[in-house]
């Protein structure tokens, strides 16, 4: 009795509160310190993310060329006919002897080949898909500026007759006369003047960031490539900071964050494939030339984070335009607006949140919490956060409230059984 007295004391109650209310103060202050730090480095945590994007890409290319005999049959040959050829001008050549057994490369050397390898084939890849998605905007550009006194003209001239036309009848004279009156404005020289200067000065300013934006791009094919290469290594490097007793959990959050990544890049890329299928089938069936073309560019724009869509979109119907005339554009239009609109409320929410395990109505609120929060990348980052919260929370908090209102029934059941032996 006296012990229970004695630790049910107020004295002790009160060092408990106490020392209750400055842990979840330190917990408060280390969040706060942690969010505030990762606010001022976002540009160095966006880097990190699209490099590590990449490495989700690069790595399963890699391991499926390591899993290839001829992979490792071939660059062991090769390694053995470096070094006889080495060994044939060194200074010591009569001592040295005349063959040398066959080399095997380590897993870490064939793994780092592979990903070079397929940092290499991206980089080609990109480059002619480039390529050849630009190529069919510049044929048109020439073929524009070589007959546009013989075709194009005339046609020019005829859709600002019909825009003139629709403007001067469809448009009420209070707006038209607003119209006028701002245009009038912008073209005044104390309104002009301003602007220009702001604007040059805008520019001027951030010269250094878009300099600073292609450091970045350079700097992220080399960490991609470190990160699909030794992920591991980093991951042993990063626990072994952790103290001993929490290591395997963090392990273990560790694992089920990459396979959120893993499904969510994968999601994203079957996103890809579809827009440029069902781009490529429009545009075929609308007439449209370049079709194939076309739908690659829809795809690949796709993987940029929510404004993709209207990034391929814009060039694909200004092209539909000048080829179809506005006809074929404004359908193209109309069905680029719907394909977006089902893609980005039904499609993705789906397709996202079946692989993570999300309800698609789930997907759709965090899209909207990551679009208040981070904007386009919170938007594009929301469904794997909501995804590695919600395994957080099943893990540590429903696990342990289950955990504590098990125990009494185990012991009812096991007193209960007690009683009737």
């Amino acid at each position: 009795m006296r012990v229970s007295d004695e630790t049910n004391s107020p004295e002790n109650w009160v060092r408990a509160v106490a020392r209750g209310i400055w842990r979840f103060l330190l917990i408060v202050g280390v969040s706060a310190g942690l969010l505030y730090a990762l606010w001022r480095l976002k540009p160095v945590v966006i880097s990190l993310i699209i490099a590590a994007i990449f490495a989700y890409i690069m790595r399963p290319l890699a391991a499926w060329m390591l899993a290839r005999r001829g992979f490792t049959a071939f660059h062991n040959a090769c390694a053995t006919l470096l070094a006889r050829g080495l060994l044939l001008f060194r200074p010591s050549r009569a001592s040295a002897p005349q063959t040398t057994l066959p080399i095997r490369l380590s897993l870490h050397a064939r793994r780092m080949i592979a990903t070079f390898y397929v940092l290499i084939l991206l980089f080609v890849v990109g480059g002619y898909g480039g390529k050849l998605m630009v190529a069919p905007f510049v044929a048109e550009i020439t073929h524009v500026a070589t007959n546009w006194d013989r075709e194009y003209r005339g046609r020019f001239q005829a859709y600002v007759r019909d825009a003139n036309r629709w403007y001067e009848t469809r448009i009420s004279p209070e707006w038209r006369a607003w119209i006028a009156q701002q245009w009038e404005q912008a073209q005044q020289e104390d309104g002009l003047r301003p602007r220009m200067t702001e604007w040059f000065s805008y520019a001027i300013q951030h010269t250094g960031q878009a300099i600073h934006y292609v450091v970045e791009l350079v700097l992220l094919p080399v960490i991609a490539f470190y990160f699909a290469l030794d992920s591991r290594r980093l991951k042993r490097e990063f626990v072994g900071t952790v103290p001993a007793r929490y290591r395997r959990e963090v392990l273990r959050s560790m694992r089920d964050f990459n396979q959120i990544m893993y499904s969510f890049v994968v999601g994203q890329a079957i996103l890809c494939a579809l827009a440029g299928i069902i781009v490529g089938l429009i545009l075929a069936l609308c007439g449209v030339p370049y079709a194939l073309t076309l739908g690659l560019l829809a795809g690949a724009t796709r993987a940029i984070p929510i404004i993709g869509p209207i990034v391929g979109g814009i060039p694909i119907v200004v092209l539909a335009l000048v080829t179809r005339g506005p006809a074929v554009a404004a359908l193209v239009l109309t069905a680029f607006t719907i394909m977006h609109f089902a893609e980005s409320k039904f499609i993705m929410p789906y397709l996202i949140g079946d692989r993570m395990e999300l309800h698609p109505v789930i997907v759709i609120v965090v899209l909207l919490i990551g679009q208040e929060f981070g904007g386009l990348l919170g938007m594009f980052f929301a469904a794997p956060i909501a995804a590695l919260i919600r395994v957080l929370i099943r893990r540590y908090w429903l696990k342990d409230s289950r955990a504590k209102g098990g125990k009494p029934k185990k012991r009812r059941a096991v007193k209960a059984a007690s009683s009737a032996g």
